[in-house]
Order: C-alpha cells, then structure tokens, then sequence
C-alpha cells in the first residue's frame, strides 16, 4: 500500500513510503539507583502509567552507509553482527522490554533484509542521493502514520547493551537522548560526534545519570566534554511542530544537529547516562578494516571481501544461514578468525563448531570447508600470503 503524505521533503525527491512486502523471514525471538530525586523518579513512571505505553517507537534502518565500503553497499547496518546478534535484533529485544513493538524504517533497496519482522515501511529510495536525511524521515513517519503520541526513535547503527527502562522512567515528557562516557574509548573521536554540557559533565561519574542538557554541539572541533550523544532518543508530541520547522529550515538533517537546535531554541531537553558498552557499529574493527576492500563475491549465500596488506591476503566472509564454503587444497597455509556467530569447519575428515573467538590454523595443502547450519550469520576472515 502507497502511504498518501502531505507535502514535504520526500515527496520533493520523488520519494514514497510503502508498507512491506509479505514477510517470510523469522524474526527474534523497580527503579534503579541512579541518584535521582524520589520526586523525579515518581513523576516518570506515572507520565507512562497514566497514559498506558503513551509511546511509539520508530527505528532509523534506512541509511546507505556509503563510507564502509562494499559492506555498507551489500548489507544495511542494521543487520550486521555484533556480540552474537544484529543490531536490529538487539534493539528489538530491549524495546520488547518496555512494551514497546516498533516501526522500522528502511529503503527500497534493502527491504528484502527485513521480510520476517513486523511494521516495516519502506523509502522509495534506492541510493544516497535519492534519501532524505533522518529527521525528515521522522517528520515523514509522524505525518503519514499520523503519530499522536510520544516518540521514541533508535537508529540502527548503535549497538548499547544497557536496558532502556531506566531510560523511559526517568522520562518527564521534554526531549531526551542517551549519553554515554566516551573517556575510557580512545577510538571515539569526540570532534565527530555530539558532545554535551550539562552540571557534572567536568567529572565521571556525573552526580545523577539524568540531566537538563545546558549545550550540545554535533561534529564540534571544540568538544563540550567526553559525554557523547547516542542514537536513542524520545521526542515528545509537544516538539512535532518544531521538527517540522527545523526540516524546512535549510539545516543539516541529522539527529544530533535537530538535538542542537532544540537546546539552542530554549526547549528543555534531558539527557540520561547509559551504563555498559555502547558502540557505533562503523566502528567494529571487520568493518573499519575491510571499508576499502574489494567485492569478490556477493549471492543469497555469502558477502565475500578481501584486501591485501604487506604481503598477506586477508578475506573477510559474511556466510548467511545454510550458506557453505569450499576451500581446496593449497600451497600456502591459512589462519581462520572468528567474529561473530558459529558454523560447521570441516578439516580433512573432522568435523567441529567454531564461533566467535576462534582461532584455527589450516596447514598447506589441506581441504575445506565452513558450513552455516545456524540461524545467524556467520562473520570469520581469513588470512593467508600473497601470491
């Protein structure tokens, strides 16, 4: 079904929203002591009582992802490994938690990733140039589903392992972001990211995991702090009419920068501290690694990419459920490295499970072959020499 939208950017590029095909693909599967007020804590978790859920829930799985290369050209960000899942099927899980069953948001070149799940819309987009940016395509959403309540947007590149209940309990209806602590994560580069000011935000930990945001600026090379912003956001309904201004104003269509205006506007906006691990997936070193590899191959089976680096020849597989590798015999010996998921090796006549962690070595000379007999995809690279 065509999605009739009232005039905005999408239609300007040609752009229709349409409900999914037929899905085929299996889908997955107190208060905590933060140091907030009783008064604040109380008043959360009757703004969701008092309205039921009161919230709807929308995932961003429509980007391109243009800078990883032939990863990012073959597979949607959303459904790449990491710590034994996709991101999509993580981010279901925790919003399953709060009883919250979601929208996902994809284009029309990766819908066919998303057959199996539920209440998935689909971009008319086929490439970077065709897409409008993520809040437009939040300011769409609201419109063509005629969102009457809060939102709660997650983009689908952020892996985070915390629980999103303390995050939806200390909510008092203002907007409001996940934050983490970048200090101990020397890989994230602050002037890259969303950096925020906020009391406390001189010192880790902040006095109270949540805040009033006082400054944020995105992409800033003067940094506010080491508190970053995620990808984990609530927009409360009172703010609609604002991000439909800021999507006609001209400005840079991404979250952060609509976070930035908000504050700047004067809106309260708070923030809350997530615990744990939370990781862009672009950031995952197979990704990172590989974004200026070569495409070898790419079916229903397999995503096959390799590079070469100071005499050795390393290849990185994405083998998909019920996905097989053949290997002969060769000259030179290969070190396998497992990263994510698990499969069958077959060396010679044995047989056994690897998975995420492995290391295993394969002589000269000797055959064969990976099998995934698992419903996850399977993500190992091989490294060998040059020829």
């Amino acid at each position: 079904m065509v999605l009739t939208l009232p005039p905005n950017p999408l239609q300007k590029a040609g752009v229709t929203l349409k409900q999914a095909p037929p899905l085929k693909r299996k889908a997955p599967a107190g208060v905590e002591n933060n140091s907030l007020k009783i008064s604040e804590l109380i008043r959360g978790s009757r703004y969701l009582t008092e309205r039921g859920v009161g919230m709807k829930a929308l995932i961003l799985a429509g980007g391109f992802a243009t800078r990883l290369g032939p990863i990012g050209e073959n597979i949607p960000k959303a459904m790449l490994m990491i710590h034994g899942d996709t991101v999509l099927n993580h981010q279901l899980r925790k919003l399953k938690e709060i009883g919250l069953k979601p929208y996902i948001l994809t284009n029309k070149r990766f819908g066919d990733f998303f057959k199996g799940y539920e209440n998935v819309l689909i971009e008319g987009a086929t490439r970077e140039e065709e897409k409008p940016g993520a809040v437009s395509a939040i300011n769409n959403f609201i419109k063509s589903q005629h969102v009457d309540e809060d939102l709660m947007v997650l983009c689908s590149d952020n892996y985070f392992s915390d629980s999103l209940k303390g995050f939806v309990r200390n909510y008092t209806g203002e907007p409001m972001l996940g934050v983490y602590y970048a200090g101990p994560a020397p890989e994230i580069e602050l002037d890259q990211m969303g950096t925020l000011k906020f009391e406390g935000s001189d010192s880790h930990p902040p006095p109270r995991r949540s805040f009033y945001v006082e400054d944020f600026k995105e992409k800033s090379s003067s940094p506010l702090s080491e508190y970053v912003g995620t990808g984990i956001y609530i927009f409360p309904k009172s703010v609609f009419s604002l991000i439909d201004k800021y999507c006609g104003s001209g400005r840079r269509d991404a979250p952060g920068n609509l976070i930035e205006y908000l504050v700047k506007s004067g809106v309260k906006v708070k923030g809350y501290l997530l615990r744990g691990v939370w990781q862009d997936i672009s950031e995952r070193s197979y990704i990172k690694e590989f974004s200026e590899g070569r495409l070898v191959k790419r079916d229903e089976h397999c995503l096959v990419i390799d590079k070469r680096v100071s005499g050795l020849v390393l290849i990185l597989t994405i083998l998909h459920p019920g996905g097989q590798i053949e290997e002969r015999p060769g000259p030179t010996g290969k070190v396998y490295f497992f990263s994510e998921g698990k499969g069958i090796l077959k060396v010679g006549d044995k047989k056994r499970v690897a998975g995420s962690g492995d290391v295993l070595p394969i002589p000269p000379g000797t055959p064969h072959q990976i099998r995934n007999d698992f419903e996850k995809d399977l993500v190992f690279i091989c490294v060998s020499e040059g020829r």
